[in-house]
């Protein structure tokens, strides 16, 4: 599949909330009010988490601000990208920032961007900034009314390192030092053990204008780092954007195929084999980032073949990132062998390629689901689908306990497979009670994301830089 493909939105329904249209104003329904840049999701990536992000990302902002010009950070150059959202055809204008590399002088390198920024606060005058805008980013940076970062859901932290962490601050600095609102998205925050890295949150977090957090530890953490700069934000707990995309049936022959099992009655099990895991703890390299000290594939041949021992299951491995690094279909494939030898007609492995609507639709078929990639268990848990998150890091038990099921993380660092593999196994027991459950929390909970706007007053008190009332 092609990055296009990847990349295309399929047809959303439009979700109706009274209370949103209520507060809308007749300003915010004027044409190309107000322009919005949206920065941490992109729908280029082979991470299909991401895409949700970006997909949720606007269908929230379309919400609120119907008219909207959106402007979607990416990768790559300038252009305009059509997607079908919120039942209309949506043109986003996609801006790309370069990050890194050793030529500066590009157009759209950060560091020349930001170096006009301060520029312009050096010298304030009508004539530097119309020489600046020469520069088509830079002008439509300065155009840009607000900006909204998501910071990829969870890389607001140095977890993944510094460099990585670093990259991601630029772009929301760049926003600030261009006086620009800038809205920090539902994501998770922390942990930063850097010294650097925890100066620059602080920084960012002070001149933000809303900051939400998927959890509500995360606002705990912000409000702890800022200290008594933490009274005078707005620091609020929202659940993750992913919970409303949603799934699109794909045209492939997997989905007559599982049609069979589902009208037998057999119960069809769906699991995350993390591509990300299975790199970063290994036993053959001696690699253990995330700190488990255990074979990775043996566990989950473990875990897959002790579900299968339970009568009439089907297992269908399921992946969520296709990057040739971190690959999920990698992963699956070496555990798909191993177990397949003693189940050959129980055990499927999706081969295709898919984008993240069809990808959430296959998990919604599932009567279980076990994963450890968050988006993938987030596809499941807003289909009311039970799930079990294998949490490498502290993100997954907030996005859960968001849902009221926190008691569904089970924690990769701090247990043994046997732990792991009966925790599991009782949660496939309990199933029918998490999902009735499910059932009764997740639309209250989509109906909060997408009013995520709702309490901000007009959008000139964001032009104005002032503190948005919640």
């Amino acid at each position: 599949m092609t990055t296009r493909d990847l990349t295309t939105l399929k047809s959303c329904q439009i979700f109706s909330n009274p209370v949103i249209q209520n507060k809308m104003k007749d300003e915010i329904m004027k044409p190309g009010f107000p322009q919005i840049w949206l920065l941490g999701a992109t729908f280029e990536t082979a991470n299909l988490g991401i895409n949700a992000l970006a997909e949720s990302s606007l269908k929230c902002l379309l919400t609120h601000w119907p008219n909207a010009e959106i402007i979607l950070g990416t990768y790559g150059g300038q252009d305009t990208q059509v997607v079908s959202l919120l039942g209309r055809e949506v043109d986003l204008k996609r801006m790309g920032l370069q990050l890194a590399g050793r030529n500066p002088f590009k157009a759209n390198h950060i560091y020349r961007l930001m170096m006009y920024a301060w520029l312009l606060k050096l010298i304030p005058l009508p004539w530097v900034r119309k020489q600046l805008e020469k520069n088509p980013v830079f002008k439509r940076l300065m155009a840009t009314t607000l900006v909204a970062d998501i910071t990829g859901g969870d890389s607001f932290s140095d977890i993944y390192g510094t460099r990585r962490f670093m990259l991601n601050a630029l772009p929301k600095l760049l926003a600030l030092w261009c006086n620009k609102p800038l809205i920090l998205l539902p994501q998770t925050y922390g942990p930063l053990t850097g010294y650097w890295s925890q100066r620059i949150a602080r920084y960012i977090w002070s001149r933000s204008s809303v900051i939400y957090s998927r959890d509500r530890e995360g606002v705990e953490y912000v409000k702890q780092l800022l200290g008594k700069t933490a009274t005078s934000k707005v620091i609020k707990f929202s659940p993750d954007v992913a919970f409303v995309l949603d799934p699109a049936q794909p045209d492939s022959p997997l989905v007559p195929a599982l049609a069979p099992v589902k009208a037998q009655g057999q119960i069809l099990i769906g699991v995350n084999v993390s591509g990300l895991i299975e790199t970063s703890n290994s036993t053959t390299t001696g690699t253990f980032t995330f700190g488990l000290k255990y074979n990775y594939h043996q566990l989950m041949s473990d875990l897959i073949t002790a579900l299968l021992d339970l009568p009439n299951t089907v297992v269908v491995l399921i992946p969520h990132v296709y990057s040739p690094v971190e690959s999920d279909p990698k992963a699956g494939q070496v555990v798909y062998e191993q177990v397949r030898k003693n189940f050959p007609a129980r055990i499927f492995l999706i081969e295709e390629v898919f984008n993240h609507q069809q990808i959430k639709y296959l998990i919604g078929q599932c009567d279980f689901f076990v994963g450890a990639r968050m988006h993938a268990c987030i596809a499941a848990i807003s289909q009311s689908v039970p799930a079990i998150g294998l949490a490498y890091s502290h993100k997954f038990r907030g996005v859960f306990e968001s849902a009221k099921v926190g008691e569904l993380v089970i924690e990769l660092t701090s247990n043994d497979a046997a732990t792991i593999i009966a925790g599991v196994k009782q949660a496939f027991l309990d199933r029918e009670t998490t999902a009735s459950k499910l059932r009764a929390t997740i639309p209250a909970i989509q109906a909060s994301v997408l009013g995520l706007f709702a309490d901000l007053t007009t959008f000139e008190k964001l032009s104005n830089l002032k503190q948005l009332p919640i």
